[in-house]
C-alpha cells in the first residue's frame, strides 16, 4: 500500500487531475506559520516550515486575497511538482455559507503526457475544512 492511498485516500489508478487537487487541498488545509525565508534557501524553502496557506484567507478583504493567491501559487509550484503551468487562481467568496472556494486551473505534466487541470476546492471560514462537493 501507498502512502498516497493509506494516508490521503488515494488508488493508484486515480487521474493525476485528482491527484493535484490532493495535494490543492492538503496546502490550503496547512496553515503556514509564514516565516520569512531569504530566497537563498532553498531547502528551507521547500520544506515543511513553508508548507500551506497564511490563514488570513479568511478575511476576505481584496489585498489579502490577492496576496493569498501569490502565496498558493508559489506553494503550489514547489510542492506539486506534477503541476507545469498556473494560468489561474481565483478565489471566490459566498457569504451566506461563510465560505470560499478556490479555483486552481492550468496543465499538468506527467512523463510526456499534458492534461488541463481545473480544481475546485471550497473552504469553510470557521474551520478551513475542505468541502468535497466543490
Amino acid at each position: 500500500m501507498s502512502f498516497a492511498s493509506a494516508f490521503l485516500g488515494l488508488r493508484e489508478n486515480d487521474t493525476t487531475e485528482k491527484r493535484i487537487a490532493a495535494t490543492v487541498e492538503s496546502v490550503l488545509q496547512s496553515i503556514s506559520p509564514e516565516c520569512d525565508v531569504p530566497d537563498g534557501l532553498q531547502n528551507v524553502r521547500s520544506s515543511n516550515l513553508c508548507y500551506g496557506v497564511p490563514m488570513q484567507w479568511a478575511l476576505g478583504d481584496g489585498a489579502q486575497s490577492k496576496r493569498t493567491r501569490g502565496v498558493l501559487r508559489e506553494r503550489l509550484t514547489t510542492f506539486e511538482p506534477r503541476l507545469n503551468t498556473l494560468s489561474e487562481i481565483d478565489v471566490v467568496e459566498n457569504d451566506q455559507e461563510n465560505s470560499v472556494t478556490f479555483v486552481v486551473v492550468g496543465t499538468s505534466q506527467v512523463g510526456s503526457d499534458t492534461e488541463a487541470v481545473d480544481i475546485e476546492k471550497r473552504l469553510s471560514r470557521m474551520d478551513q475544512h475542505v468541502d468535497n462537493g466543490g
